[in-house]
């Protein structure tokens, strides 16, 4: 079994110290100089933050170098000062986990103008990956505002990603396996079939989602990292109360509240909203009962409501910070049902109907009086100690705690209903009381070693444990007379799982950003991730050595090449629901070996960002993966409960075009298209979850259910003072369904507009009073997310809807 002191062995033979860099950090770095190339010993460098305030300064060395070591990714300006020389100042962007060059020449060129700064590489990382960034700002004036859902969000600005038909967001050919990052420290996974989402925008200062060449200070879950940096107390105190309404009933109220002392060393902010609607989860059911090429626009026992509550207290020092962060979500789910008039009647739900989509049989009906519903909750606390040991060295060190709590109420006499109504049909019936407590601990350091050399190194511990009681009822649907057999009656069979399942992972790394030349830079990485399970009955480990390089080339001012190799661990929940499964899905007899492996991919990307005027940035992306037991997920008759599997092997590839930016101060664009394959063959782990003798993949490569082929989203922004419109579409050719996920779901395109107006300061009660208004799928298009296949067997998404958003300082 791999021991834990695996972390110590590790980072002591590396000489390293035990407590070890923020993730989400970049640092800027430079030389000051006149025209002819002295270096200007006496000049001042000052950063401020993208609002003016004054966050750090420094003076340039004997050489003219200076350096800003820790820098969270986002906007700021940098300004210069040289006695008799003047001032200089440059916006300038930083991307976490990578330095920008940024080089100050002192001239006196004209009256009023004393010099240039020079940032190479512009809105481009200077490390091998692809990112998409989004601030505050940005999402106050996109459709739904800080009321958008996280999933959405991340959707509608990055290229490549699919949502699923209850809150999956499927990037890059992987099952959800996304990893977020609060402040520097990755948040724990909720447990599989939650609806809710944990984290708010409304809390996002600013973010960005890595897409692809990650590097090694990430591990674990690898579709994506999001970073998120959440907001801090502003220097003035005050206070903004919003309040939304819109289609289905839906309403949802919010209140912030920031400030910070006197000699700004402490800082606060708080905030807290509430949210209802009547159509909480896509609904299941079609237009009509002869085809699933639409969905109705009724929502039927679909109530929803949520709150959640947040705070960020910071302490800052001269070389010392302390951030205490926490969240508390609870959420409140209804499970849709079919209006009274829908009936299953023939052709739709006889087990030999073959629909539109190659689907054969009935699916998954509930009866319009099945009253089941879902309840969710999430604490979160993390507390992040900084210190600057030297103008080179910086460490940061993070325990952290979550806590999930689901617990789904059933109604076994409605569930089970449909086997009286549709012939051969298997309804089934569920109830869970489930808990996951997850504790942690994050440590990165970061040092110089020379002007070009930034070597970073970290761990990260955490353990999981879920436990409680699920209880899942089944009713084998009968089955009639034919060719002298007599007819069965319905079959009723229970399974309990009332386990404890506990998780162990550890992780180490080792990362070297080296600047070989101002147009060259190189990251070197080596991370070691590990696991253990403790199941009743068993104890799997796995664990992994992955290399990762990249290469990010300046060929120009404008254009950046990046190419990306790297090894990838991803390793399955800490959950174990074998006896459920054999029972309930026609398994093994015997509780089967637990076999599910972690996925271990070999991954690759190539690139190239061109800088036009504007500024725009168009990006060419092309990315492939090799995968060893794929991960993907088996759900449990009609329940939204996921058990992962291993396919033997699989992979996915694509390409991705982008373009975004400004085309004039007032105007802002993005237009994302990915082309997508991913595809698996045979089962290497998890065979359980699949009924004998049918179901599980074939030996053939298959796609995988969630890879949809063309995607795309696209927004332009207007913004002049106080006024603000945005327009946003996304297409998609259709996730995937019918035999073996052969056919895919109809094309759909959908597009989001808001017009909102902010009145400025002044003594009128108007000031500050913000004024939008929302249309959501315009076109009214109810296309099917998903078709016979999983929870509630089909999803559709919403029709037309309208919302009115008012906020105002108080």
């Amino acid at each position: 079994m791999i021991q834990r002191s695996v972390i110590v062995i590790f980072l002591l033979a590396l000489g390293l110290p035990f407590p070890v860099f923020a993730a989400t950090d970049g640092s800027i770095s430079g030389t000051v100089a006149t025209a002819g190339g002295k270096p200007l010993s006496d000049a001042v460098v000052e950063l401020y933050a993208s609002n003016g305030q004054l966050l750090a300064t420094t003076k340039a060395s004997s050489t003219g170098d200076y350096q800003f070591p820790t820098v969270p990714f986002g906007d700021y300006e940098v300004r210069s000062k040289s006695p008799g020389d003047g001032e200089v100042r440059a916006p300038v962007h930083v991307n976490s986990g990578a330095n920008t060059p940024v080089n100050i020449t002192f001239e006196k060129k004209a009256p009023g103008k004393s010099g240039e700064i020079v940032v190479l590489g512009q809105r481009r990382s200077s490390v091998a990956s692809s990112v998409r960034e989004v601030g505050s700002k940005d999402i106050a004036v996109m459709p739904q505002g800080e009321d958008i859902k996280l999933p959405k969000l991340i959707a509608t600005i990055t290229p490549g990603v699919v949502q699923g038909p209850f809150g999956q967001t499927f990037i890059r050919g992987n099952h959800a396996n996304i990893q977020y990052q609060i402040d520097g420290v990755q948040l724990p996974d909720s447990p599989s079939n939650t609806f809710g989402e944990a984290f708010s925008p409304r809390n996002i200062d600013h973010m960005e989602i890595i897409t692809g060449g990650i590097p090694a200070e990430y591990g674990e879950r690898l579709a994506a990292v999001v970073n998120i940096i959440t907001k801090s107390g502003e220097e003035m105190p005050g206070a903004t109360a919003s309040i939304s309404y819109g289609s289905y009933n839906t309403m949802t109220p919010s209140l912030e509240v920031s400030g910070s002392s006197a000699s700004g060393s402490f800082k606060y902010y708080l905030s807290g909203n509430y949210s209802k609607t009547d159509r909480g989860l896509d609904t299941p059911q079609p237009t009509s009962e002869t085809s699933q090429q639409q969905g109705g626009s009724e929502a039927v026992h679909d109530k929803a409501n949520n709150d959640n509550e947040f705070f960020k207290l910071d302490w800052v020092g001269t070389n010392d910070r302390l951030s205490l962060i926490g969240f508390n979500e609870r959420g409140y789910f209804q499970i849709p049902t079919y209006p009274k008039a829908f009936l299953p009647t023939a052709p739709f739900f006889q087990p030999g109907f073959v629909d539109n989509f190659g689907n054969t049989g009935g699916f998954n009906y509930l009866p319009a009086a099945t009253d089941d519903d879902q309840t969710e909750r999430n604490r979160y606390t993390q507390l992040v100690y900084k210190h600057q040991i030297s103008g080179d060295t910086f460490f940061q060190l993070a325990p952290y705690y979550k806590g999930s709590e689901i617990k789904v109420r059933n109604d076994p006499v409605n569930d089970l209903a449909a086997k009286d109504l549709i012939p051969g049909s298997a309804p089934s019936s569920f109830s869970e009381d489930k808990k996951t407590d997850n504790y942690g601990l994050k440590g990165d350091l970061t040092t110089r070693l020379g002007p070009a050399n930034k070597v970073k190194t970290g761990f990260q511990y955490q353990s999981s444990k879920t436990s409680g009681p699920l209880e899942v009822i089944s009713g084998q649907g009968a089955v009639a007379a034919s060719d002298g057999q007599p007819a069965t009656a319905p079959m009723t069979t229970t399974s309990d799982d009332n386990g404890v399942d506990k998780g162990v992972f550890e992780a180490v790394y080792l990362q070297d950003e080296v600047t070989a030349t101002q147009w060259l830079t190189l990251s070197l990485g080596l991370r070691y991730d590990a696991t253990q399970f403790m199941f009743a009955d068993q104890k799997p480990t796995d664990a992994m050595l992955q290399p990762r390089v990249g290469i990010s080339l300046l060929l120009t001012d404008s254009t950046r090449l990046h190419l990306f190799y790297g090894k990838l661990f991803q390793p399955a929940p800490a959950e174990n629901l074998r006896d459920t499964f054999n029972t309930l899905s026609g398994g093994a007899q015997e509780l089967t070996p637990y076999d599910i492996k972690a996925e271990k991919d070999d991954f690759y990307e190539i690139g190239i960002d061109q800088g036009l005027p504007g500024p725009q940035v168009l990006s060419l992306t092309y990315w492939y993966k090799l995968a060893e037991n794929m991960l993907d997920d088996a759900q449990l008759l009609n329940t939204s409960i996921a058990q992962p599997y291993n396919f033997k092997k699989g992979f996915a590839y694509g390409t991705e075009v982008s373009l975004a930016g400004q085309f004039s101060d007032r105007w802002g664009d993005f237009i994302n298209y990915s082309y997508e394959i991913a595809r698996g063959k045979g089962i290497s782990g998890g065979l359980f979850a699949f009924p004998q003798g049918q179901g599980a993949p074939s030996d053939d490569y298959v796609y995988l259910d969630h890879c949809q082929i063309n995607t795309g989203n696209a927004g332009v922004r207007y913004r002049d003072g106080g006024l603000w419109w945005t327009l946003q579409s996304t297409y998609g050719s259709g996730l995937r369904t019918g035999p073996d996920n052969s056919k895919s779901l109809p094309t759909h395109v959908t597009e989001d507009t808001t017009l909102g107006y902010g009145f400025l300061k002044s003594q009128s009660w108007l000031s500050e009073l913000k004024v939008s208004g929302d249309v959501l799928n315009i076109t009214d298009n109810r296309y099917p997310i998903s078709v016979a296949n999983g929870f509630n067997g089909s999803h559709y998404s919403a029709g037309r809807e309208y919302f009115l958003h008012l906020s105002k300082e108080i």
